[in-house]
């Protein structure tokens, strides 16, 4: 057995004992302690309780969504026991019916300590027809204790409540592995030097690291996935399947944007086949939202109107390349969570080959290690685990913008470097069509993709090895699918909004009167903080990372008050700092790609800012330029300081890789949509219990 090997033993066996050690006592901390405990149950009948309608609160702008005009009041139930006088109380293990919605509870106390009003003890997560344990430790007597809850379900309540339950034992299997896993692999990488190991394409092995990496990242794609399949079936509506011919009037479903663009097409028509509201139509000015709001009229929220036909400015390309042959194939349209788990997937294999095409470009001799890592951090980054567990019209469009941007990116990268004349034809009328794909899934991925396609082009121009005649050619097998696809998108958007360069934003019946949204300089610094620099939230408990509340002093746009994070809450952004600490080797044309990339995300943001307000998936639109170029910089760097002996760059890579893929988990779970806690409210009590320390 070799040094390397009899270390990495060692080792190994060290951290099985240290993991067994943490899942067998640490986590288990609670049940240990408890487990001596005498239960004692609290009657219900000698309790006060009090129910309460709470009106939902929206900001003004918000209160003429047509879904929040008719939304249920939320029910606050206080369950109140006075007069207690109990000694060394530890626990609460509390019990619920009603319908399987989970329920945050919160405990309140009023003990030795705190005799004026009430404290909070705990807020745990409850779900009916199951048993809750949360702390609740008195100082001297326990003189009072409250339980409160609010929920949408008028039928839940309270059905019992037991001081000092012992904590159950609950050894797990699946935690210990995912302590034990990642331990054993840290490990390996500094048992046998694994950071130093050059890459070499020729070499099978180095491809299959590479392979099992984009696996590891499918797995996780398949368990949101999973995730997101609803306990009750049928349930949700983004979670069904739609039979086609729709089995009922699919647009009173406003939401099922793809499934009426499909209807639309099949029918041959560029408008919806859905008549507007005679009121509607009636009005002075249709795109005020407080004018329809006061007529009754019956609306496509979030719709295009013009010349008295309802249009959608949803792009087609999710349609074209997977509803439509999901249909050819089933007989049946997708649900949306079934087209998320494909772009999920598709956005998976386009990032891992944009990263392998990215290296070979811009980094000489990088490390297995440095861009295995880089391409997951890059992937995760770009938020593709959330806009999978936020599955709607809003987020599939982003989803697949994200897949094609990194399609257009991997194969102008490949032609850029092919030798043979015809595989230059092949990928550069690729990178045409998928060009086309891209801006008819969201016009604005277009523009960051030409960010990286425009520099990277021109270097192939002047390129003195190149000949003219090539160059031509080159140049021909990329415009000719891009300006037949770019004329067919003109000549939708034509006979839509009477220009090809409208893609309906203007005419849409949103929050706001949209026609009077302009770009201002004066949003730049509102810009670079919300679309940048706005913050996570960190949290003690699963899934540990939220978003930001964020208030944004514009009024009249679509969000101004909203959860959201900045592009640089993602750690594998912060490698655009170190963006010229790069080599002079080199250094001029990679910088070049690199920036011109980096700066069209600012006017992008601005767009944005500037149309319509402040939402986390608008960060979206940027991320994946900022991860890719902040990944390659920080791999380009690594691997250098790899060569030279040092590991230091190397982890700091390796950190900035393990934190994103937490911040892209954390955000898969909580999210300004949270659906996996509403679709499968089990599985996400199950995940809380088995990652938060209680």
């Amino acid at each position: 057995m070799t040094k390397e090997a009899k270390r990495f033993c060692l080792g190994a066996a060290i951290l099985c004992a240290l993991c067994l050690l943490l899942e067998g006592v640490l986590f288990q901390a609670d049940a240990l302690s408890s487990r001596k405990l005498r239960p004692q149950s609290l009657s219900l009948a000698d309790a006060r309780v009090e129910t309460a309608e709470i009106a939902p609160e929206f900001s003004d702008v918000e209160a003429v969504m047509p879904s929040n005009a008719d939304a249920a009041p939320l029910i606050r139930t206080r369950v109140t026991w006075e007069s207690l006088e109990l000694e060394d109380i530890e626990t609460a293990a509390l019990s619920f019916t009603g319908d399987r919605q989970l329920i945050w509870a919160e405990l309140h106390l009023s003990d030795d300590a705190y005799r004026y009003g009430e404290a909070r003890a705990d807020r745990v997560p409850a779900l009916p027809g199951e048993v809750s344990c949360a702390r609740l430790e008195s100082h001297g007597a326990l003189h009072a204790l409250t339980v409160q809850f609010e929920t949408a379900d008028a039928t839940a309540a309270l059905t019992d409540l037991t001081l000092n339950a012992p904590v159950p034992y609950r050894f797990s299997l699946l935690r210990l592995g995912l302590l034990l896993l990642p331990s054993l692999g840290i490990c390996a990488i500094l048992s046998f030097r694994l950071w130093t190991v050059v890459l070499d394409r020729r070499k099978a092995v180095h491809r299959l690291c590479y392979l099992l990496t984009a696996g590891l990242c499918v797995a996780l794609v398949l368990v949101i996935g999973g995730l997101c399949v609803p306990e009750e079936a049928g349930r949700f509506p983004y979670t069904r399947a739609i039979e086609y011919p729709f089995e009922s009037d699919v647009y009173r479903y406003r939401s099922l944007t793809h499934a009426v663009l499909y209807d639309m097409l099949a029918q041959g028509r560029t408008s919806i086949p859905a008549a507007p509201d005679e009121k509607l139509l009636a009005l002075e000015n249709p795109y005020d939202p407080t004018a329809r709001l006061e007529s009754g009229a019956e609306v496509l929220f979030d719709y295009a109107l013009r010349d008295g036909q309802y249009y959608s400015y949803f792009g087609l390309t999710p349609v074209l390349t997977f509803y439509a042959p999901y249909r050819l194939l089933t007989g049946h349209l997708p649900a949306y969570t079934t087209a998320g788990l494909f772009f999920a997937l598709l956005t998976v294999a386009a990032a891992f080959l944009c990263v392998w095409e990215a290296a070979r470009r811009f980094i000489q001799k990088p490390t297995v290690l440095g861009l295995c890592l880089t391409a997951a951090a890059v992937t995760l980054g770009s938020h593709v685990l959330m806009l999978e567990a936020c599955a709607d019209r809003y987020h599939l469009t982003i989803a697949c913008m994200q897949s094609f941007f990194f399609l257009v990116l991997w194969s102008a990268l490949a032609a850029c470097r092919q030798k043979a004349p015809w595989k230059r034809c092949v990928t550069f009328a690729a990178c045409g069509f998928f060009t086309v794909l891209l801006t008819g899934s969201r016009a604005t991925g277009a523009l960051a993709a030409a960010g990286w396609v425009i520099p990277l082009f021109v270097l192939v121009l002047l390129d003195k090895k190149r000949p003219a005649k090539g160059k031509a050619l080159d140049a021909l097998c990329f415009l000719l699918p891009l300006c037949i696809g770019a004329g067919l998108l003109m000549a939708y958007n034509t006979a839509r909004f009477g220009s090809p360069f409208e893609f309906g934003q203007t005419w849409q019946l949103t929050l706001e009167d949209i026609h009077y949204n302009r770009v201002r300089l004066r949003d730049l610094l509102p810009t670079l903080y919300y679309y940048y620099l706005d913050s996570l939230r960190l949290t003690a408990e699963f899934p540990f990372v939220t978003l930001h509340q964020s208030f944004v002093n514009h009024s009249g746009n679509w969000f101004y008050a909203v959860a959201n994070a900045g592009a640089l809450s993602v750690p594998v952004t912060w490698g655009l700092c170190l963006l010229f600490a790069l080599p002079d080797k080199d250094r001029r044309g990679k910088l070049s790609v690199y920036l011109t990339a980096v700066c069209v995300t600012l006017p992008l943001a601005l767009i944005s800012y500037a149309v319509a307000g402040v939402a986390h998936r608008y960060v979206c639109d940027i991320l994946p330029t900022l991860c890719l170029v902040g990944g390659l910089t920080a791999c380009d760097l690594g691997s250098r300081d790899a060569r030279e002996g040092r590991g230091a760059a190397s982890a700091a890579l390796g950190l900035l890789c393990a934190c994103t893929l937490l911040v892209a988990l954390g955000l898969s779970f909580s999210n300004y949509r949270d659906f996996i806690s509403q679709y499968a409210p089990g599985k996400y009590l199950a995940l809380y219990r088995l990652f938060t320390l209680r």
